[in-house]
């Protein structure tokens, strides 16, 4: 999460996203950067609105009409995909308490059957949470002001740079093992019918960040808010 207390911004960090680029790319001009631990780096909109913005509004004098919220959301397969070759890292396998977290000897197709399980039933692996559970409000709405596509992120560097009057220049981060992505249709079918909030707000989203109203109301359902 990033607060730019100048130019009236807050920047959320969905994971598997690029927003550890984008972390160390705004340092410098940030009021307050948290990185670690990751439940506080990807803290969630409801989270935040329940235990930041308060802190903020003391601080500041700023309500939260007075800043924006953002984010990023990438396409949910290939959210998933990057979830997946990210935990099939030897480090995961040669950490002996990390372990139950590696996803090297399973393949992706099993990956996402797991992930498709109620969360009491499945893999710990396979708990990744949702592609946009950081942008979801307490009904399960979306809370954000704007959310980016991850496949283009033109639009929210030009907002950044608006607001700061800098520009943003990024570094790849965080690279993942590179592993075979391939799905059965019938799990594609079946991931698509679960997630369906999630793959229609992605094909929704517009470079500049703007949302439909529709994804404003609280229709969800059981999107999971993080891993």
């Amino acid at each position: 999460m990033i607060f730019l207390y100048h130019a009236r911004l807050l920047i959320l960090s969905q994971p598997k996203t690029g927003t550890t680029a984008l972390d160390h790319a705004l340092t410098h001009r940030a009021s307050f950067v948290i990185g670690n631990p990751p439940q506080m780096k990807h803290v969630t909109y409801r989270k935040f609105m329940r235990l930041l913005a308060p802190f903020i509004s003391a601080q500041t004098g700023l309500e939260r009409s007075d800043y924006a919220v953002v984010s990023v959301m990438r396409e949910p397969v290939d959210w998933l995909g990057s979830w997946y070759r990210y935990r099939t890292r030897d480090q995961l396998k040669a950490a002996h308490k990390n372990k139950k977290n590696y996803t090297g000897d399973v393949s992706f197709e099993d990956f996402v059957c797991e992930v498709l399980k109620p969360k009491a039933e499945r893999a710990t692996f396979a708990n990744v949470g949702s592609p946009c559970g950081v942008a979801l409000n307490h009904d399960g709405s979306i809370g954000i002001d704007r959310i980016y596509p991850y496949e283009d992120l033109s639009g929210l560097h030009a907002f950044i740079e608006e607001r700061t009057g800098a520009p943003v220049e990024t570094k790849q981060m965080n690279t993942s093992p590179v592993r075979t992505l391939e799905l059965s249709d019938e799990t594609r079918s079946r991931l698509r019918d679960q997630w369906r909030f999630a793959f229609d707000l992605h094909e929704s989203l517009n470079p500049d960040g703007s949302l439909d109203p529709r994804f404003r109301s609280s229709n969800a359902g059981a999107v999971e808010e993080g891993p």
